[in-house]
């Protein structure tokens, strides 16, 4: 079993520290991540997600980003948006090998950082924390404890302390879950949908000794909801009608049942007047149920249709998963050093000009998926990408916005850059598939290549026309 004195130097970490007013605990807890991700290798980075502070946080975590220049990242909200919301943002920045999350109240102990990359090495995605010894108040220990339970038996991920935000992952499981809400206490569970295995940890926890909790009783009455959310997830995203309609076969047998009854049994006439309009309603509550689960299976169906994406780890006596580049014969080999870069789409219909674009995003490290069309673009696609250049004449309007939908279905958020010519830029297409930015061609290669990058980097929208 590899170990983290034998982990390779070069894997890099990142930590995601979602926070909301903790300026007394930031400096120590960044000294304490350095000193002991340091021990373990040479490339890490912290990334601090500021939702909604207003107590100095902020102030202070600029001078620890002026002070480690390259290893401190940080996000600031306008407002609160919870720890899901912070959560999120900081996994679509952490470019390491291993994505540790961690509360920033200096409960958690980074000493524990060896621990976690030593299960790690044993194959595990996810490895959580767990609490064993909690210095926090029954009032909370006990909630927690009937919450984990129910968790563990209603979606059967076996953990004693889901909730606890002391976790890493490997980097492909924070690219591959979508968090919203307060989904963040369900990420095991929602990983497990994906086939990614999560076990746990025994680790320190402290007693807190600055500021308060951020989270009261309504938290674990959420938690219970969540459950159902995620268990339903699990269970019926690919065949909503299963559910949908055992609960209008429900409704039909109950309609029918009370019909029964309304001729079988001389009922007392309130009781009669009461129960006479229930079985057409249930009857008509049954046909529109199962009509919304046909509609539910419609859409899955049609989205199914488009990627034919299948979470494949591995195959034996099979050709890999085919990944569109541009071929030697068009002229776009990837440089030395580009190996698997972010992935742009370039659509355009002018052959100089689409080889030319295309070969300066490979030099710059890139990797590029080249079509004429609209048409021939959605044939290509085959995964996720990042970014999307679409010429404005590759295509009508309803091509441009199928080509867009279907990559938003594969990807998690593609920036499209729009290349308009005179005679063909049209603004109400650019606005309808939320456009990033749009240039007027002819466009040089060396200001493609910086707003991709610059779409890829910073993701908001900048409507720019040299």
């Amino acid at each position: 079993m590899e170990t983290p004195s034998t982990l390779n130097r070069e894997e890099s970490l990142s930590f995601v520290v979602p926070l909301r007013d903790e300026a007394p605990t930031l400096v120590e807890l960044f000294e304490k991540i350095e000193q002991h991700a340091s021990k373990v290798t040479s490339r890490w980075e912290v990334i601090f997600v500021d939702d909604g502070s207003t107590d100095g946080s902020w102030e202070i975590i600029s001078r620890l980003a002026l002070d480690n220049p390259g290893q401190v990242k940080a996000i600031r909200f306008r407002r609160n948006l919870g720890k899901a919301e912070a959560l999120a943002a900081g996994w679509q920045n952490a470019q390491g090998e291993f994505v540790f999350t961690m509360d920033a109240d200096l409960q958690d102990d980074p000493a524990e950082i060896p621990r976690f990359l030593e299960k790690m090495a044993e194959g595990w995605d996810i490895v959580c924390g767990w609490k064993r010894r909690r210095n926090d108040p029954w009032h909370k220990v006990l909630p927690s404890r009937v919450f984990n339970l129910m968790l563990s038996k209603i979606n059967r991920v076996r953990l004693h302390d889901q909730n606890c935000g002391f976790k890493c992952y490997r980097r492909e499981v924070v690219r591959s879950i979508a968090l919203y809400g307060d989904l963040h206490r369900m990420v095991p569970s929602l990983a497990a949908i994906h086939g990614y295995r999560t076990t746990e940890i025994a680790v320190q926890h402290h007693p807190r000794t600055h500021g308060r909790s951020k989270y009261g009783f309504t938290r674990f009455l959420r938690g219970f909801l969540d459950i159902w959310t995620v268990n339903f997830l699990q269970n019926f995203r690919h065949r909503p009608f299963h559910l949908l309609g055992s609960v209008a076969l429900g409704m039909i047998l109950s309609g029918l049942l009370v019909a029964l009854l309304l001729l079988v049994l001389p009922l007392p006439l309130k009781l009669t007047g009461v129960l006479d309009p229930a079985p057409p309603i249930l009857m008509v509550g049954a046909l529109l149920t199962a009509l919304l689960g046909l509609v539910c299976e419609w859409n899955i169906h049609e989205r199914t249709e488009q990627s034919k994406l299948k979470p494949i780890v591995a195959s034996i006596g099979l050709p890999p998963e085919p990944r569109l580049r541009l071929s030697a014969s068009e002229g776009h080999r990837r440089s030395a050093n580009s190996t698997g870069g972010p992935l742009v789409l370039l659509i355009e219909r002018d052959v100089t000009s689409r080889e030319t674009h295309a070969a300066h995003l490979s030099e710059a490290g890139w990797s590029v998926i080249a079509a004429s069309s609209c048409h021939e673009a959605q044939l290509r696609l085959s995964g996720p990408i990042e970014v999307v250049l679409l010429d404005s004449s590759s295509g009508t309007g309803a091509e441009m916005m199928e080509l867009v939908r279907l990559a938003r279905h594969t990807s998690p958020n593609p920036r499209v850059i729009f290349l308009l010519s005179g005679a063909t830029a049209d603004p109400a297409d650019m606005n309808r598939v939320g456009a990033f930015a749009a240039l007027l061609k002819p466009v040089e290669p060396t200001i493609v290549v910086g707003l991709a990058q610059n779409a890829l980097s910073r993701g908001r929208q900048a409507l720019l026309v040299p």
